[in-house]
């Protein structure tokens, strides 16, 4: 499996994208998966980056609309709770792997 490439979308960039980014980082390796670049955008910088190409998957905490994306997006604030995270988990693993 090739690595994947993964955005991690929040309203400005700063602390929940860099706790779902490390988060992730530590993660998922751990559930087999290779794991390429996890770069960080805020929502409004989400589309322009999507569209180089160059990202598999969306990690937000923030709404997006799903619709303007040729990749799937997980909205999630697990990384932030704790709770559910395992479930979040799963369902990234399974986006990134079809």
């Amino acid at each position: 499996m090739t690595a994947k490439n993964i955005l991690v979308v929040c309203g400005t960039s700063v602390a929940t994208s860099t706790v779902v980014k490390e988060a992730l980082k530590e993660k998922l390796p751990e559930r087999g998966l290779d794991i390429g670049t996890i770069a960080k955008a805020k929502a409004t910088e989400a589309p322009g980056k999507v569209s180089s190409g160059n990202f598999d998957l969306i990690v937000t905490t923030t709404q997006l609309n799903k619709d303007k994306f040729d990749i799937p997006v997980i909205h999630t604030t697990a990384f932030m709770t704790g709770i559910g995270q395992d479930e979040v988990l799963d369902d990234i693993v399974a986006a990134l792997e079809d």
